[in-house]
């Protein structure tokens, strides 16, 4: 395929890709500035699966210089019929030159970088976006979408241990929490990584009596 028409099918995949991009919600704190931001896992969830599916391959390269003591991201988006969109990031790393300091500065650059080469959005959650009377039609349609792929997600890792939608149901009314289909996309992203560290299936085990 020629270089105009790489371009062109990587652009129009890359436009049905962030389509299918819901809000990633904010689900870490920064201690210093008492603030709340989308860490790299939430948002390499949300992006990857879908550029896989849409023919992309996505990459982030750390480098350090230490002529000025920077640290560099290089994010390079590739499509499956050859165009490469890449930039990179740079930020200073200050005097405290160790392996900690370079990998929390490359994770914030990763960061950043994704966020800004496919558009995403961050919000708390959309439970405070609804309660405010911030939710356009749009916004409630990525958040429902959002919800629905973390419950089934669930609905997974439920499944490959023997338990089903009606045992975490069965646990969460007996803990006064919502169903399933009642919790929003943070509860149920909250959820399914709880489940993922085998101890909250243990605990659902245990509730609806451990017969499985």
């Amino acid at each position: 395929m020629d270089n105009d028409k790489a371009k062109r099918a990587a652009y129009t995949a890359l436009a049905k890709a962030q389509s299918e991009m819901g809000t990633v919600y904010k689900d870490a704190t920064n201690p210093h500035f008492r603030s709340k931001y989308a860490g790299l896992p939430a948002i390499l969830n949300e992006i990857i699966p879908t550029l896989t599916k849409h023919g992309f391959a996505f990459l982030q390269l750390p480098d350090f210089d230490s002529t000025d003591n920077t640290v560099s991201v290089h994010t390079l988006l590739t499509h499956k019929d050859g165009h490469t969109i890449e930039a990179t990031t740079r930020a200073p790393i200050g005097k405290k030159l160790d392996p900690q300091a370079f990998g929390s500065a490359v994770t914030y650059l990763r960061r950043y970088a994704a966020q800004s080469m496919l558009g995403i959005s961050t919000e708390d959650d959309d439970g405070n976006a609804a309660s405010g009377g911030r939710m356009t039609p749009e916004r409630r349609a990525v958040a429902d979408r959002t919800a629905k792929s973390w419950a089934a997600k669930i609905a997974v890792e439920l499944e490959a241990n023997g338990l089903s939608v009606a045992d975490f149901d069965q646990w969460a009314e007996h803990g006064g929490r919502p169903f399933m289909d009642a919790m929003t996309a943070a509860q149920l992203r909250a959820a399914h990584s709880w489940l993922s560290d085998k101890n909250g299936v243990e605990v659902i085990r245990k509730t609806v009596g451990g017969s499985v």
